[in-house]
């Protein structure tokens, strides 16, 4: 009798022990977001895709929720999931559009205590994660170079509506990353000339023209990236054709990449005659969360 009470005892403890470890092993595997399983891709793209010129969602965000909802499990995540959490985070007010924070969107979904934490925790996860993790490093020379104009480029977005994504694009197409001597030595990012309005310091350098021709050319000199930031948007703003074009009225980078190029910024083709600038500007937007920065920029009251 005492036999079959042990074994009995015995039992009931082993299976105490496996609902345990069950739960422990489940607890583990929501821990952190499951990035081999997430589509990094489908979650920009489709983010973008609701952004559609309101305004541009965090697609991080979206992600974090995501995998809330589906306890991590990201695998067989559907477009319309994604798209239905992405538009959780744009509300209209009064004919405009504004974005949603993540506190508000995790309250809406009515998350339990764990649950909201654990959205925070994922968004934390993903933070130097991307298309190509290894460049989104904060010691990385693309970050640096990044980071060290994003808060001119936020400051300029407000006073001139360019989007920082597009500026900070701009910048990196034009100076390979500030490695260009003009960047470098004088400021000049956006590489724009010394014409007869500007009344400021200038640099004559040697230019290439259409023609292959090798010239020398004034070029502005600015005392710091940030004056060179200002002045390349108020460039834009004082030229009517960037208006005329739709530049200024864009909510979401796509839709101003391809303004600048339909407005003339820039006569970049491929080998086919198409034109490639506004396409240029969108892959390093999304290469290195560019785009994040105009969500960052348009949260700000």
């Amino acid at each position: 009798m005492k036999n079959k009470k042990l074994i009995i005892i015995l039992i009931i403890v082993a299976a105490i022990s496996l609902i345990g470890g069950y739960y422990v092993m489940q607890l583990n595997s929501l821990q952190e977001i499951n990035k081999v399983e997430m589509k990094v891709d489908d979650y920009i793209n489709y983010s973008d895709q609701i952004s559609a010129n309101k305004a541009q969602v965090n697609w991080k965000y979206v992600a974090s929720v995501v995998g809330v909802i589906e306890k991590n499990k990201l695998k067989n995540v559907s477009e319309s999931q994604i798209k239905e959490v992405a538009s959780l985070f744009i509300k209209k007010e009064n004919k405009t559009y504004k974005l949603n924070s993540l506190d508000n969107v995790i309250e809406e979904l009515d998350f339990s205590k764990s649950e909201k934490k654990r959205a925070h925790d994922y968004v934390e996860d993903l933070k130097d994660y991307g298309i190509t993790p290894s460049k989104l490093k904060s010691d990385t020379k693309y970050m640096k170079f990044i980071n060290g104009i994003k808060e001119g480029a936020i400051k300029n977005y407000k006073k001139y509506k360019i989007l920082p994504s597009i500026t900070i694009a701009q910048a990196i197409l034009e100076t390979g990353w500030g490695n260009s001597d003009l960047a470098g030595k004088y400021n000049n990012l956006f590489g724009i000339k010394a014409d007869k309005s500007w009344t400021g310091e200038y640099v004559t350098l040697e230019t290439s023209e259409f023609s292959n021709t090798i010239i020398n050319d004034k070029f502005r000199k600015y005392e710091d990236k940030n004056q060179s930031i200002y002045d390349h948007a108020k460039f834009l703003y004082e030229n009517k054709r960037y208006k005329e074009n739709g530049v200024f009225e864009a909510n979401t980078y796509k839709v101003q990449a391809n303004a600048l190029q339909e407005a003339g910024y820039s006569t970049l083709m491929d080998n086919n005659g198409e034109k490639i600038y506004s396409k240029k500007l969108i892959q390093l937007i999304q290469q290195y969360n560019l785009q994040l920065i105009d969500n960052e920029a348009q949260s700000i009251n």
